[in-house]
């Protein structure tokens, strides 16, 4: 017993240590996926390299391995393209907190790639991946909150995620939407707004400038 009791306590000690090496090597991995992906002359083989070494992250834990397979599978960047893998990956981060693969899987639910359409479920997750730091999380909710979509309507909310996020995200739409939201109360800068995005290459944007000229 005694000497069961000596080896329980040496597997204990080298545990950690294991554990350490084992996420480091996902690391080096994941590394590796990035040299051969963000390579300028990017062929494919090192489109498929990249795809290995992240498939050797994810299957060992790395989360934001999985999400890299995630949108390898989405786009058919060395491998085939497969939604249903691409949604499988993506879930796997959002299950492990991942606040892009969050975004993601809502993202999936809403657009109905790889599962049923529901936007009530895209709504969750949007709402999720917010809370969890991904501003563009408060982006999609925002639209959907301006629309109704999956949600009760509520453009009161749907302006403030918009404010909330526009600033980091400087997207377009975002501004032609939350002109729209605006534009009985702050014509000019509705105005500003559509401009800004008329400019970006918007082109409903263009069209309701006009209008309210």
């Amino acid at each position: 017993m005694r000497k069961l009791n000596v080896i329980f306590i040496a597997w204990l000690a080298a545990a950690p240590a294991a554990f350490a090496d084992s996420a480091r090597i996902t690391w080096e991995w994941y590394n590796a996926a990035e040299v051969y992906q963000g390579r300028k002359a990017t062929g494919p083989a090192d489109q498929r390299l990249a795809a290995h070494y992240f498939r050797l992250a994810a299957d060992k834990g790395n989360i934001a391995a999985a999400y890299k397979l995630g949108e390898i599978y989405e786009t058919g960047q060395g491998v085939t393209r497969d939604p249903v893998q691409a949604f499988s990956w993506y879930m796997k981060a959002a299950a492990r907190n991942d606040k892009h693969g969050q975004l993601k899987v809502g993202w999936c639910y809403q657009k109905g790639i790889a599962v049923t359409a529901d936007p009530s479920i895209a709504a969750i997750w949007y709402r999720t991946a917010a809370e969890n730091g991904n501003i563009w999380g408060y982006h999609m909710l925002a639209f959907m909150l301006a629309d109704g979509d999956g949600v009760k309507k509520d453009e009161a909310l749907a302006r403030r995620y918009l404010e909330l996020s526009l600033p980091k995200t400087n997207d377009h739409w975002a501004k032609w939407k939350l002109a729209q939201l605006i534009a009985a109360e702050d014509l000019k800068r509705a105005k500003t707004l559509l401009k800004e995005a008329a400019a970006a290459g918007n082109l409903q944007a263009a069209e309701d400038l006009k209008r309210m000229q």
